[in-house]
């Protein structure tokens, strides 16, 4: 079992866990060739998304959804993974608090592709919010010669902790929780391939996850800030916390395309109202004092 007792602990103690090994080499060889034939042939769906009321293409950037039947033809050894259970399996005996629904339609699973040339993914949450059921994220990477100056890692956020860079490379698994760990994929100066495994819950998003009242306001000391870092009802306030963070990735991943403006415009409308707010703006100013150095990407 490539996801130990250690990767467990981490994941129940940090949010996250990096799995070295996920794969045996032979599989990842094997994932990696699909895959590449299917950029290749010009059949890879670009990656498209909403915002407001418009539909925009992230730049470089190309997924298939495995929940399209005709993607699954196109790609049997990932459907395989799509139609095995032993993970699911494995973290509910080993952490039954997750709550992990079983079966098919409680998995997602994506094969991206980025081109390189920049692409890359702002910070943001895997579950924002209702309705989603995401608890569990496991982003596997399928990059053999990948080396520093490649780009393309992943960043992860624990709220109010330092940063961790989770390198590509061939064979890593990153596990974190969906609703709580805030992330972003940085520029890719060159190909990166990896496919993302989305595990639902039953206990996800109740009320005391999703809404931000006064008994959060007045949080102090230690203990209650280790809290609010282990709660999802962070999601409520991290765009105002990471401000300039958010605004920063958005440029990165959206700069030459349609949209961009309404995009960061819309950001610092949320940012303002929220730190304008009489009672909620000094908390957030109160976060945002306790945040770590940034690293240097």
């Amino acid at each position: 079992e490539p996801v130990l007792h250690e990767h467990i602990d981490a994941l129940r103690r940090d949010g996250f866990a990096i799995v070295d090994g996920f794969l045996d080499p032979h599989r990842a060889a094997l994932l990696r060739h699909e895959a590449e034939m299917l950029s290749t042939s010009g059949r890879m769906p670009k990656h498209k998304f909403q915002f407001g009321r418009g539909h925009f293409v992230k730049p470089h950037i190309f997924e298939a959804d495995l929940h399209d039947e005709s993607m699954q033809r196109e790609l049997p050894e990932f459907s395989e993974i799509l139609f095995d259970d032993s993970l699911v399996d494995r973290l509910s005996a080993l952490m039954p608090e997750l709550g992990l629904m079983q079966g098919r339609p409680a998995k997602s699973l994506k094969l991206q592709y980025n081109a390189g040339s920049g692409g890359c993914f702002p910070w943001h949450y895997d579950n924002a919010g209702r309705p989603s059921k995401r608890k569990v994220t496991c982003v596997v990477y399928l990059n053999p010669e990948w080396k520093d100056g490649d780009g393309g890692e992943l960043v992860l956020s624990p709220f109010l902790r330092p940063e961790v860079v989770v390198r590509p490379v061939m064979g890593r698994a990153a596990l974190f929780l969906s609703d709580s760990v805030l992330h972003r994929v940085l520029p890719a100066a060159k190909e990166r391939y990896c496919f993302t495994i989305w595990l639902d819950s039953e206990v996800v998003n109740p009320d005391e996850d999703c809404n931000l009242t006064s008994r959060h306001l007045s949080l102090r000391g230690p203990d209650s800030v280790e809290q609010l870092r282990k709660s999802p009802v962070q999601r409520a306030v991290s765009r105002a916390v990471y401000a300039e963070e958010y605004e920063e990735s958005l440029r990165q991943c959206m700069d030459v395309t349609d949209g961009c403006r309404e995009m960061v415009e819309a950001h610092r409308a949320h940012v303002s109202q929220q730190r304008s707010h009489p009672q909620l703006g000094p908390f957030i100013e109160a976060l945002r004092r306790l945040k770590p150095q940034r690293l240097g990407h």
